[in-house]
């Protein structure tokens, strides 16, 4: 597992960061996103889609669980586990027909359903920085070199 760890100062940050990393996912790849509320885990998200050029805007789905976006190269699978209590109840839904479908899966509170998530998923851990506003530190394994900087 490899390990890099950003600090962005704001949401364009972010984003360009959520772009470096799209640009070296493979379709099937899943990110297992952690950390508390408003610490950068949908504006991440909302990067990722961007760069797939997903008309559609990203927001988290905490109500419907699932939100699909469909690309013309990539399609994304944003699920938010915030109201969930364990792996079971993801697997439930039918998260491994996702897993295979070749779209790109993200989930937020990974943490929540650790045991539903496949051991090579990417795990991104958010964290806002006290005294600074809009900064966030933002740490990634991933199961493959990547080649990232901001």
């Amino acid at each position: 597992m490899h390990q890099y760890r950003f600090q962005t100062h704001g949401p364009e940050e972010t984003g360009l960061l959520a772009h470096k990393l799209a640009a070296q996912l493979l379709p099937g790849d899943i990110l297992a996103m952690s950390g508390n509320l408003a610490s950068g885990k949908t504006t991440f998200t909302q990067g990722l889609t961007a760069f797939f050029e997903i008309k559609e805007y990203a927001l988290s789905p905490t109500f419907t669980y699932i939100n699909e976006y469909h690309g013309e190269k990539q399609d994304i699978i944003h699920i938010d586990a915030y109201r969930l209590n364990s792996g079971e109840e993801l697997i439930s839904m039918g998260i491994w027909e996702y897993f295979e479908s070749g779209a790109i899966v993200i989930i937020e509170w990974a943490d929540i359903v650790a045991g539903a998530i496949p051991e090579d998923a990417f795990g991104l851990s958010f964290r806002a920085v006290i005294g600074a506003e809009n900064s966030r530190d933002i740490l990634i394994h991933s199961p493959r070199a990547l080649e990232i900087s901001l």
